[in-house]
């Protein structure tokens, strides 16, 4: 009998080895086509750009935005800080009327641990007060742009809106998620 069938018919090789393989490529397909990250992968932040062609021959340019903010949570009880990764998706293409694909996607950090995180639709996203962040979708022809707003506690959408938030309603805001 060849070597290889005695080695293959051994259950205790056979079983470690296919395991290993699809993990391996279970990796290498989260990684590369979704771009699920590993842990150590939640403390750097690269930027990248794509151009494609499309369908009709337009020109997409896909670009991918990263960097970290870092703030500090006011409460009764102390201070917190929060490390926000922030990832701005955009996929442009020119001469076609409205607003490009984009999105804006929040993890908040303390440490290696991600406590919360959102997606929302827009080309822009900053904290604007210490407990409130600002996410802006820019509108086409004469639709006016869309602002909303998000909890930096706990990730919630607060509010949403076509006017920016004067600087009395943003402490309104910010006062209603502190209690």
């Amino acid at each position: 009998m060849p070597p290889f069938v005695k080695v293959t018919r051994n259950r205790a090789i056979v079983f470690p080895a296919i395991l290993i393989v699809a993990l391996v490529v279970e990796f290498l397909l989260l990684e590369g086509t979704l771009g699920v990250s590993l842990p150590s992968d939640r403390n750097s932040a690269m930027s990248t750009i794509e151009v494609k062609v499309k369908g009709n021959g337009a020109n997409h340019f896909v670009t991918q935005n990263k960097r970290f903010t870092v703030v500090e949570l006011l409460s009764k009880h102390g201070s917190e800080d929060l490390i926000l990764r922030e990832s701005f998706f955009t996929d442009l293409e020119f001469g076609v009327e409205g607003p490009p694909n984009a999105t804006v996607t929040v993890d908040a950090m303390n440490g290696k641990n991600v406590r919360w995180t959102f997606r929302e639709p827009g080309q822009r996203g900053e904290p604007v007060t210490g407990d409130v962040y600002q996410v802006t979708k820019l509108g086409c022809c004469d639709a006016p742009p869309t602002y909303t707003y998000f909890s930096l506690r706990d990730g919630t959408k607060l509010r949403s809106t076509h006017n920016k938030l004067n600087s009395d309603d943003l402490a309104a805001l910010d006062a209603a998620v502190i209690n």
